[in-house]
């Protein structure tokens, strides 16, 4: 089992002790360091350079974004904290999770799981984004003030609108997300999620029934999409090869 270096910073020396605590649970975690305040967490990243930071946000002397802002950290960030206001700008500079007091093992779980993955996308330049979407995520959506997660899973179709696209899921709901069709692509599980049109995205969990037009064409129905998506033949060819 591969095992990982872990650092903590929060200004709450119970709130330490009680992730070192859970995290006693994951071997493969080994915590090599502790800070309550600024200079020392960044000596000590600097010096150690841990793989894995356990960051609050709320620190007293700054906040954890201006403490990434100082130092030139490479690995891998999980956010600790008790406010949740911050989800958007955590998940802008690509941290693995965002667990929110008192954190729950099966969050934790999850999170260490993320750290564990090495399954990256990467730019023409070769230069790694972000993790895959597994199916049992939950991606941050922002709606005017309003924050909420989705789970991947309940996403049936994702459409292109101009320069960002819409996702619909399971209970009719829409959502705009600033996010290209070719960056879905990159992130979604292949395993579930295949494009079928131009403009069109599907969970191919949630397809209700294909219809076919001709031997080179067809239609396909989604749950709880009030319109059927049309298949032209390039994409009819790759559905037809991965799973009919």
């Amino acid at each position: 089992m591969k095992s990982y270096t872990g650092y903590i910073v929060d200004d709450e020396p119970l709130a330490i002790r009680s992730l070192r605590k859970k995290l006693e649970k994951f071997p493969e975690i080994e915590i090599i360091g502790e800070a309550t305040r600024m200079q020392k967490a960044l000596n000590d990243i600097s010096e150690k350079k841990p793989e894995v930071l356990f960051l609050d946000i709320q620190l007293t002397e700054c906040t954890g974004f201006d403490l990434l802002d100082k130092i030139n950290y490479t690995g891998k960030v999980i956010f600790v904290t008790a406010f949740d206001e911050y989800a958007l700008r955590a998940f802008e500079i690509n941290a693995v999770a965002y667990l929110l007091k008192p954190i729950s093992t099966e969050r934790l779980a999850s999170a260490i799981e993320r750290v564990k993955s090495d399954e990256y996308y990467r730019t023409s330049d070769g230069i790694p984004v972000s993790l895959k979407f597994r199916y049992s995520d939950r991606i941050l959506v922002v709606e005017r003030e309003q924050i909420r997660f989705i789970l991947l899973e309940a996403i049936t179709v994702i459409s292109a609108a101009r320069d960002y696209t819409m996702i619909e899921t399971l209970d009719g709901r829409k959502s705009i997300i600033m996010r290209s069709m070719a960056e879905w692509m990159n992130r979604l599980p292949f395993e579930h999620f295949i494009r079928i049109h131009r403009s069109y995205i599907v969970n191919i969990n949630h397809i209700e029934k294909i219809i076919r037009n001709s031997t080179t064409s067809a239609k396909v129905y989604i749950k709880n999409h009030n319109e059927s998506i049309s298949l032209s033949r390039t994409y009819y060819s790759i559905l037809k090869e991965r799973y009919l």
